[in-house]
């Protein structure tokens, strides 16, 4: 009788947990459609971005505050853009060719991860601060890294 007690309590807190983590997942980011998005996002991201195709919006929440993504392509650059509610940008995510990684990030890469090929990199702009991240591949092996502007890592295996 016990057990079956200490089996129920597990099973409903376990059951809760998870109901939490698909609620707090879905405020996360959430799909929505142009008319969602406020003018002066859609305004800006054209006046500042004229030839770039516009491939989906999204309405997020991180900590509390809220945010529109706009994701689009401009030629072979895929680029999503994260606007504050009144239109500012909040943050800025490319992707580059990995010749255009800056040196000391190239170099770091190459000192821990020789054999590795790169299969994505990407320049995330928040206010003056750049960052970049490195998807790669070594053997089967995939992972992720992310570099300050000066080559150290900020996250991910080096």
């Amino acid at each position: 009788m016990f057990t079956k007690i200490v089996f129920r309590t597990l099973l409903i807190s376990a059951t809760m947990s998870l109901l939490a983590l698909c609620a707090t997942a879905q405020e996360q980011e959430k799909k929505i459609g142009a008319n969602e998005v406020p003018l002066i996002i859609i305004t800006n991201l054209k006046g500042a971005y004229p030839n770039a195709t516009i491939r989906g919006y999204a309405s997020e929440k991180e900590n509390g505050k809220q945010y529109y993504e706009i994701e689009s392509r401009e030629g072979a650059t895929l680029r999503d853009v994260l606007y504050n509610p009144d239109g500012t940008v909040a943050e800025v995510e490319e992707s580059i060719d990995a010749s255009e990684l800056p040196a000391s990030v190239q170099e770091t890469f190459r000192q821990q991860h020789p054999r590795a090929v790169i299969t994505l990199a990407e320049k995330t702009m928040v206010g003056d601060k750049v960052t970049y991240e490195v998807k790669a591949r070594e053997g089967r092996k995939r992972f992720s890294i992310e570099f300050d502007s000066s080559g150290k890592v900020l996250k991910g295996k080096s």
